[in-house]
């Protein structure tokens, strides 16, 4: 059972579909405080990246509200992760640290700038250091503004981490972190200046924004660490914002809880939808080929990355785990599980019909939070490219296969040959050849990885072995024609060697279904009679020559 269990039934997380943007942000920010109290991390959690902190990030609640998972990230691994990094050399940052833990204040985290995102390392807001001592934090142009943190007022204090570029006596120091208190809940503080964006959409709303500094003056103590420029000032960037690291494995954790809600949501579905079939019986959609394949396979793909999470995350908090191994982990988790769930939440929408398409049944939303999630933190496919890169450079590499002779090692290792000979003939890596026939191949690259590591994962943590079949052949049809044309698998073979797995896994689909635990969080009136009927019943209604709106 999931710690959030309690919180599914209670009114604040009943769903307000008639709500406003305004009322179903607050929500939000009400929901992601009470799931903050009810894990209750330390500082040491935040710190060590504990089982409790990677277990928070991969809860089913995350699914009912995307906003709240947002708010709860930034706060505890962004916010409070960059703060907890300073707490030896400055205890007297140990009270903020814990009102942001307890969610008393709104934390976030100002890196990217509207002009700066995946190339931050250039931004440009400005902290110069003032005669006494004191900060005057600046933004220079529009395009150095914040993006997209939320940071408007909404009832309670914000606080954040900005990131700028300091100045001191003239010289440039590198960019460095400071804690900035934005608003008091209610007002802006001095110089500070926050613009709402539009909605996303289809997503749960937040309060998005541009955010701009008008020569605002901070404290000394304002800066996180040393005023000194240090002699690697691009190492010093990176280890000033490696929580964003961390945030890349948290954001491609949401894909678990996706992958397994969606799978037990349009099963359900499936289940008690039925058609006539020529003899005039009503037949469950789900004895279908076309029905029964994608619930089966999300199921399989649900499974099989659950346990590349623990494997991950494991190696991620031990005390001695390698950086540019921790790195390469998290873009690998980030990028298969995210890319499996997306695929699945898609054809698993299309087989819902229009049932699919609305927010009420989690599969839409869950599809945007997702897509939000590939980009944040990481693009996916800058990730990729980096990480495909290095490796074909021989910089590093990922963890041996503990089964080199497995179908997904063979793939792995046949994709990055071919792609080392083809580099082989070029003149670097920064070569416009490079750029036409390598890069393009860096998701698929990192993918194989992934997919192997996945398996290997599966396989050591004894996951059904019929579950480990079917993740394979799902694996298989993403790059079918090189399985035909190096692993002596015809499209016939292909095609036998998933039906088979699906067949195996079919007898026991409803008690792996059960097995996941996350029927509570299910929602979606799609997924039962009852939840149907109670949904039509509150539905606005309308009659003819009645003067007014009802509800049945």
């Amino acid at each position: 059972m999931w710690p959030t269990s309690a919180l599914i039934h209670t009114s604040l997380f009943k769903p307000r579909w008639d709500a406003s943007k305004e009322e179903r942000i607050l929500l939000s920010y009400a929901r992601a405080r009470e799931i903050v109290k009810i894990y209750d991390l330390t500082i040491e959690d935040i710190v060590k990246t504990s089982s409790k902190f990677w277990k928070m990030h991969t809860d089913p609640v995350w699914t009912l509200d995307g906003a709240a998972g947002s708010l709860v990230t930034i706060q505890l691994n962004l916010c409070a992760g960059t703060v907890a990094m300073y707490i030896e050399s400055r205890p007297d940052l140990r009270q903020t640290l814990e009102q942001i833990l307890k969610f008393q204040v709104s934390g976030q985290f100002c890196l990217t700038e509207l002009g700066h995102g995946l190339d931050a390392i250039h931004l440009e807001t400005r902290a110069t250091r003032l005669s006494d001592g004191s900060f005057e934090l600046d933004t220079p142009h529009e395009g150095a503004a914040k993006y997209m943190p939320p940071t408007t007022p909404v009832g309670i204090p914000c606080v954040a981490i900005v990131f700028a570029r300091t100045f001191v006596e003239g010289n440039d120091c590198g960019i460095k972190p400071f804690l900035v208190q934005l608003n008091d809940g209610h007002t802006m503080s001095p110089g500070v200046v926050s613009k709402l964006l539009p909605q996303r959409g289809g997503s749960h709303p937040l309060n998005h924004s541009l955010t701009y500094f008008r020569r605002v003056r901070l404290p000394s103590s304002a800066l996180l660490g040393t005023p000194l420029r240090p002699k690697n000032t691009r190492l010093a960037f990176f280890t000033n914002i490696s929580r964003v690291t961390i945030g890349t494995l948290l954001l491609g954790s949401q894909g678990i809880s996706a992958l397994q809600l969606a799978t037990y949501i349009v099963a359900s579905y499936s289940r008690r939808r039925t058609v006539t079939d020529n003899d005039g019986l009503q037949q469950p959609i789900i004895n279908f080929r076309t029905q029964h394949a994608p619930i089966v396979t999300a199921l399989a793909q649900s499974y099989v990355v659950g346990a590349l999470h623990k494997i991950v995350t494991q190696f991620f908090s031990h005390p001695s785990a390698d950086g540019p191994i921790r790195h390469g982990l998290a873009a690998i988790l980030k990028v298969v599980t995210i890319n499996h769930a997306q695929r699945s939440l898609l054809e698993l929408m299309e087989r819902c019909g229009a049932q699919g398409l609305f927010e009420m049944n989690q599969l839409s939303s869950m599809h945007k939070i997702l897509q939000g999630a590939s980009i944040a933190e990481g693009d996916s496919l800058v990730l990729s490219i980096r990480l495909a890169t290095e490796i074909l450079l021989g910089r590093y590499s990922m963890v041996p296969s503990t089964d080199s002779e497995s179908l997904l090692a063979r793939h792995e290792a046949g994709v990055f040959d071919s792609c080392r000979k083809r580099l082989a003939l070029m003149s670097s890596h920064r070569s416009a050849d490079f750029s036409r026939f390598i890069l393009p191949q860096a998701v698929r690259l990192v993918e194989s990885i992934g997919h192997r590591i996945a398996y290997d994962a599966a396989v050591s943590l004894g996951v059904d072995q019929r579950l480990v079949d079917l993740y394979v052949a799902s694996c298989v049809k993403l790059d079918a024609a090189w399985y035909a044309e190096h692993a002596n698998l015809s499209q016939d073979a292909q095609l036998e060697m998933e039906s088979t797995a699906i067949e195996a896994v079919l007898p026991s689909m409803w008690d792996l279904i059960d097995g996941m635990g996350v029927s509570e969080y299910a929602i979606a009136p799609i997924a039962s009679e009852d939840g149907w009927d109670k949904m039509v019943t509150s539905l606005e209604t309308f009659r003819h020559k009645e003067l007014y709106v009802s509800r049945m």
